[in-house]
Formats: C-alpha cells, structure tokens, sequence
C-alpha cells in the first residue's frame, strides 16, 4: 500500500509523525513494517514536505492466536535547517526523515479465566453428604472366645477418596484413619491408632494379647463393634487444598461374641473317642 503525504514541517514537529502508536492486528493478518521517503519543496511562500508510506507484508504467517504491532517510539524530526531548504522556488531538496521501526511478536493466548471469589473455610457440617463406607470388623477366633483369655479384634479399613460439589465447585474428599474406638459390648471401650493385625500376620500363636484385643471376664454374649475416625482434606477443581479441622466417623457393623467358660477335666478319652465323656 503506498500512501502519498503531503504535510507542512512544522506539522511534522507538532504531530509527532514519527512515533505512530501500537495497532492491533487480528488473527490471520501479518504484521508490517514501515518506510518514509521525504523530499522538502520551496513553495515560494512555505517550504512543503510530501512523502510517501510503504508498508510491505512481513513474512510471518504462523497464525498463532492474536497478533500486536509493537511500534518502537520514536522523536519527531525537526524541520530542516532554513539555510539547507531549497534556495530557489521550484526546487526539492531530499529529507532525512526518521523511520519508526515496526516490531511484531505473538501475544500470549489467553488462558481459562480464574475464579477471584474466595473459597470459604470448609467445616465438618459442610461434609455431611460425604461419607466413607463403613469398615468391617473381624474377630479371632473366629466369633468365640474364651473368658479369660485374649480376643483378637481387626478392623478393615483403608483411605478413601470421594468426589463432589461444594461450594459450587468440583471437589474431591479425601479421608484417612486417625484413630480407632473399639466398643466391646461389656461396659468397656478402648482406643488405638492402628486398626490391629491378625495373630497370623503378626506371627503370633492363639490367645497373644495385641493392641487391639480384649479380655473378657465372663462368659456370655457380647456385641462388638468398631468406629473409625477419619481426617478429611477437601481439593477444589482450582488446586487449592483444605485439611478439615475434626474428625469424620464411621461405625461398623456389629458383631455377636460368644465368650464360652474354660474349665479342666481329667479324662481317660477324647470327645472324639467318647463324645459323652466330660467336657464334650
């Protein structure tokens, strides 16, 4: 595009011709660059600048999201020195006119816009539609137990990681045993940090006392049960993360016990020998 000027050199001064300001150019557009050739004219009664304005395509063609013309800025030129202008009507005397430099560059896509409302304080009672499947609970032996003697309870119950929406956000909850309350059914209760390991695991024999067993003083029938408290910690869709003061509990079922009395006979057979010997 050439586009011919014709401006007076104190309008030059007065403009600011040489530092043109940033334009913004729209996806698929090139950025240009900028040449001013001037020639100064005696007019006889005003010296006249006229010029003309190339801009050639730049070779850039990416296309990679918007695009800004980044004008270096630049001084406006002072009209020439009188006794340099053409001395004689008629004549043109070139110009040295400044020529402002176009820099092109990329502009950052924009990214996904961020929420700036703040997320308020998660607190227990905000939880209440996430729950963490209760744990089970197992018993050796196996249900039965002697008076006496050490019952062995372990519970069952892993992290657990559940999702949502709070707050208007996308959330996931993520619970971890704290501690463990054990409920034995004959007044008594208990409370450990770990969920207990069968005599097996642990490499016991029968009747080892563990962390988590429990004598019982007489025969009978007895529930037990088991309740598991969970620490909570909240992560919302934006990265932030929330440990939730307090604690999340979930109760097993509850197990029947059957506490049988051990007592000592002198036999001359087994049960199985004679079922109805003592005892059998």
């Amino acid at each position: 595009m050439r586009v011919v000027l014709a401006l007076l050199a104190s309008i030059i001064v007065a403009s600011g011709w040489g530092s043109p300001q940033p334009t913004a150019v729209s996806v698929g557009e090139s950025c240009t660059l900028l040449q001013i050739k001037c020639v100064s004219s005696n007019k006889n009664d005003r010296v006249e600048i006229t010029g003309e304005k190339t801009q050639h395509a730049d070779e850039d063609q990416t296309g990679r999201g918007p695009r800004t013309r980044n004008p270096t800025p630049s001084q406006p030129v002072p009209h020439p020195n009188p006794d340099a202008r053409p001395a004689v009507p008629g004549e043109n005397l070139p110009v040295d006119c400044q020529v402002p430099s176009i820099e092109c560059r990329v502009a950052p896509t924009p990214g996904p816009a961020t929420s700036t409302t703040p997320i308020p304080t998660v607190t227990l009672t905000d939880l209440v539609t996430f729950r963490p499947t209760p744990p089970t609970l197992a018993t050796e032996p196996d249900h039965v137990g002697i008076a006496g003697l050490p019952l062995n309870l372990v519970a069952a119950a892993p992290p657990q990681t559940l999702h949502g929406e709070l707050f208007d956000h996308d959330v996931s909850v993520r619970f971890t045993p704290h501690h463990f309350t054990w409920t034995y059914g004959d007044g008594t209760t208990s409370t450990t940090t770990t969920p207990g390991r069968s005599w097996t695991q642990r490499g016991d024999a029968q009747f080892t006392p563990t962390p988590t067993s429990h004598v019982y003083a007489e025969r009978g029938t007895y529930t037990a049960a088991v309740t598991v408290s969970y620490s909570p910690v909240v992560t919302f869709d934006t990265g932030q993360t929330q440990a939730v003061a307090g604690y999340v509990t979930s109760t097993s079922a509850e197990q029947s016990l059957r506490i049988l009395e051990a007592r000592t006979a002198l036999v001359a057979y087994t049960c199985t020998e004679d079922p109805t010997g003592p005892g059998c």
